[in-house]
């Protein structure tokens, strides 16, 4: 018996799908804005002003007098014949705008009331650069006379305050320079009392070199008693005088207006002299 093969199925061919299209809106356009540069205006630079520098001021050392003695007198110009306009006291210290040609008189400022005067150079301590001090001519005053035309008496000068009551005593020392023991008392040499406030002014071969310190209202001894040569006194003024050499001396006290007003005391040194200390006695007088 013959089979017959079964029959292959043919495939039915299908019709092929496209793609329907997608309608796509199309775009608006919106027109594109027109700009309208604005130009910026340009900076302007304003300078800044420069800097102006000040030099900070420099400092100038000025000449000044601080006054030693107790008590001063100032005057009107550089001499005693000059009237008085006031007075400066032991540590006052004042400017100097002025000397006299001599040098020995100094012009000073200020007083009480800005006033300024005259004082004598030995009276003061002198500091500070001396070299630009302008130097014045100042006429010495004359005198006026009277309604009647009697000259003015010239004012006299104060008496003497002290003797001399001591010395000079000349002792042996092995120092280079001259010590002074200076007593300045009232009652008798051996003990007395002590008379503080004045001052010596002390002359080598004629010219002032030195004026002491006020005396003090106390005593003490000059040296321990176990001192070589012993020299032990009482005193209440002393002065030393670095390298005395050779001169001739002269001592005396002097009130505050630089007036002396005791006797002179005199003596002398040498190289070879070792009698470099000198013990001397003012005595009160009345």
């Amino acid at each position: 018996m013959v089979v017959a093969p079964t029959p292959t199925p043919t495939p039915t061919n299908l019709p092929t799908l496209r793609p329907t299209s997608t309608i796509t809106p199309t775009a608006t356009i919106t027109p594109t804005p027109t700009w309208t540069i604005t130009p910026i205006p340009s900076a302007t630079t304003t300078p800044l002003p420069s800097a102006t520098f000040t030099a900070s001021p420099t400092l100038v050392p000025v000449a000044e007098a601080r006054i030693i003695n107790p008590s001063v007198n100032v005057r009107s110009g550089p001499g005693v014949a000059f009237n008085r306009v006031g007075e400066a006291r032991q540590g006052e210290v004042y400017g100097i705008t002025g000397t006299n040609e001599s040098g020995i008189w100094w012009k000073i400022c200020c007083l009480e009331g800005n006033k300024q005067g005259w004082i004598r150079s030995d009276l003061a301590e002198i500091t500070g650069p001396l070299d630009e001090i302008a130097v014045l001519d100042i006429a010495t005053p004359t005198p006026r006379p009277t309604a009647t035309a009697t000259p003015i008496p010239p004012t006299p000068t104060p008496g003497l305050a002290f003797y001399k009551g001591i010395g000079p005593i000349h002792m042996k020392t092995h120092n280079d320079w001259l010590t002074l023991w200076v007593k300045v008392y009232s009652g008798n040499a051996g003990d007395g009392f002590p008379i503080p406030g004045w001052r010596m002014e002390i002359k080598r071969d004629g010219i002032v070199i030195a004026v002491t310190e006020p005396s003090a209202d106390f005593f003490q001894y000059s040296a321990p008693p176990d001192k070589e040569f012993g020299n032990r006194v009482i005193y209440n003024l002393k002065k030393e005088v670095l390298n005395p050499g050779t001169g001739r001396w002269e001592v005396y006290l002097i009130d505050g207006g630089g007036v002396r007003r005791s006797p002179i005391v005199e003596f002398t040194t040498s190289e070879t002299d070792p009698n470099r200390e000198k013990y001397i006695g003012f005595l009160a007088a009345g």
